[in-house]
């Protein structure tokens, strides 16, 4: 990328299926021609926009993408005749060239939506509350599937990337392929590795997603840009950050925030869940509630918003809800009500803490 931008690679920045070489080339590229900045600024923003993805007929997107795309070759042609600076600020050019880019990955993306036969089956395992499973994948990789969670995946793998969707949670052992990179595709981004273990946490409604690794190196990448301060009025725009993570470290994506950032933690209290465990450290009553809610498939409320912030330190192993709740309640600081359709958990709060 000398003077004029490679297109397709902003594309695939925007899409976050950029290599981090491609990723860090067009941040060289736009260090270097920070008059562009703004238009790159405001396609990202169109492109994060839900109503941009066009509603035409495919075939009207092509044709549209084809005389465009002849306009703006027209416009190189002529550009090579005349002496004037490269890429003037908002030129024609730039904004055909992005509006280019918005038509033709719409128009993938529309093509694979209503051509079904292009793209190869998917299997879906849906768990419901109270429900896990494991699922061997066509690559030798195994899935554990927590409870409420969703996982869609192809029959077969083809193509250069090896591509799941996740809600909720799973433990993942991939199968190594250096040639084949194994991508988790989540809500608010995604996870990518060659062969490796890790879980994510992803469940529709929380605050955070978190992804925890176990062995070997993982790359999670948000789809949203990270906030950072402005630091001079031709400061870069936003774009989004890859987290690499390695054994023991687990990177932590808060929605409210819109941040990204990663901790230590003990990757095997992560997926203890696994092995019909639940650990807790520390961990606020009201995610425990959340937790139990799924692992035991019973509705479990909280009597008062006090309660919320708690924290509670437990391990607990193939027992019941009853008994998982009479643990609880020998710390002093909480009680429980358990009727046959839910739990409550009652206690003073911890808001004088």
């Amino acid at each position: 990328m000398h003077d004029s931008i490679d297109w397709t690679l902003v594309g695939r920045v925007f899409a976050n299926e950029a290599t981090d070489e491609e990723r860090q080339q067009l941040a060289r590229w736009l260090a270097a021609h920070p008059e562009q900045q703004p238009v790159i600024h405001q396609l990202y923003q169109f492109w994060q926009t839900p109503s941009a993805t066009p509603s035409a007929d495919r075939t009207e997107v092509a044709a549209a993408y084809e005389r465009l795309q002849q306009r703006i070759e027209a416009e190189e042609a002529l550009s090579a005749q005349r002496v004037r600076p490269l890429w003037p600020s908002r030129s024609w050019l730039s904004w055909a060239a992005a509006a280019a880019v918005i038509l033709l990955l719409g128009f993938l993306g529309w093509t694979r939506l209503t051509n079904p036969a292009s793209t190869t089956a998917l299997l879906e395992q849906a768990n419901p509350k109270g429900t896990r499973s494991q699922i061997r994948l066509a690559d030798g990789t195994t899935v554990w599937l927590n409870a409420d969670s969703h996982l869609r995946y192809p029959k077969s793998f083809t193509g250069n990337l090896r591509e799941v969707s996740l809600e909720g949670e799973a433990f993942f052992r991939v199968a190594h392929n250096p040639n084949q990179p194994f991508v988790v595709r989540l809500a608010t981004g995604s996870v990518r590795v060659l062969g490796t273990s890790f879980n994510i946490r992803a469940y529709p409604g929380d605050s955070t997603v978190e992804t925890s690794v176990v062995t070997g190196r993982v790359a999670f990448v948000p789809n949203k840009p990270v906030r950072r301060p402005r630091t001079s009025p031709g400061a870069a725009p936003p774009t989004p950050d890859t987290l690499f993570l390695t054994p023991n470290l687990k990177a932590i994506q808060s929605l409210t925030r819109q941040s990204v950032a990663t901790q230590p933690t003990v990757a095997t209290n992560q997926i203890a869940w696994t092995e019909s465990k639940l650990v807790f450290r520390n961990t606020p009553m009201g995610e425990v509630a959340k937790t139990l809610e799924r692992w035991y498939g019973t509705p479990v409320t909280l009597e008062r918003e006090s309660l919320r912030q708690c924290p509670l330190t437990g391990t607990f192993q193939n027992q019941s809800l009853q008994e998982v709740m009479t643990l609880i309640s020998m710390t002093n600081r909480f009680q429980y009500e358990l009727t046959p359709s839910q739990v409550t958990i009652k206690g003073p709060g911890c808001d004088s803490e």
